[in-house]
């Protein structure tokens, strides 16, 4: 689902770093099952409407900052401090996408509970991601500690924003990252689906989903 720089260190990475992918796993496996199972309560129809429209631009968004980080980050992950484009804003960037994505997919399901457990996740997981990953960047490149200094760590910080006028790109590297952000969309038509399967009374309702 999500791809990482592999960890370099004389420390083991901690348990969340290492399992977090078949974490992510398991509760996005586990949501998809009780949303099978369950139905959202109708909330008024603009405020389904609305938060239909926030899911879409949060879930495009997501993708498109993903596709745009891999321009910069494809190929050179663990051999070079990428400072440029999204990485001169925030040094993790992808996981401010991701975390934008889950925000989207929890509001597509229509309830508050999917979109907290998710939220709660991201928050759980990800500071002991963030940490494990930046010790192992300061290990890797010493010049990583005033990169830090100058750029938030994930919250972007748009004044901050540069680029080269050219960049070259790894086609094969920024292709596979480009297919691990597919799961995005994928998971967007999913929820889609099981939601209008629902409303056809296709699928079972065991109990209401606040």
């Amino acid at each position: 689902m999500f791809t990482q720089t592999t960890l370099a260190g004389p420390a083991p990475a901690p348990f969340l770093v290492r399992r977090r992918i078949a974490i992510w796993r398991v509760v996005l496996g586990g949501i998809l099952m009780v949303l099978l199972l369950t139905e959202s309560a109708a909330p008024p129809p603009w405020l389904m409407n609305a938060m239909v429209l926030v899911a879409i631009a949060f879930v495009s968004l997501a993708l498109v900052g993903r596709l745009w980080c891999a321009l910069y980050i494809s190929g050179r992950k663990g051999t070079v401090l990428v400072k440029d484009g999204p990485y001169s804003m925030s040094r993790h960037p992808l996981y401010v996408c991701n975390f934008i994505g889950m925000v989207g997919l929890g509001a597509l399901t229509g309830s508050l509970l999917v979109l907290t457990v998710l939220v709660a996740a991201f928050a759980i997981l990800y500071p002991a991601v963030i940490r494990a990953e930046e010790q192992g960047m300061q290990e890797r490149f010493p010049e990583y500690a005033v990169y830090a200094r100058s750029t938030p760590a994930f919250f972007p910080q748009v004044a901050l924003y540069r680029t080269p006028a050219e960049w070259t790109v790894n086609v094969r590297a920024y292709l596979r990252n480009a297919r691990d952000s597919i799961w995005f969309p994928l998971m967007t038509a999913v929820i889609e689906g099981i939601r209008h399967a629902h409303s056809i009374d296709v699928l079972p309702e065991l109990f209401d989903l606040i």
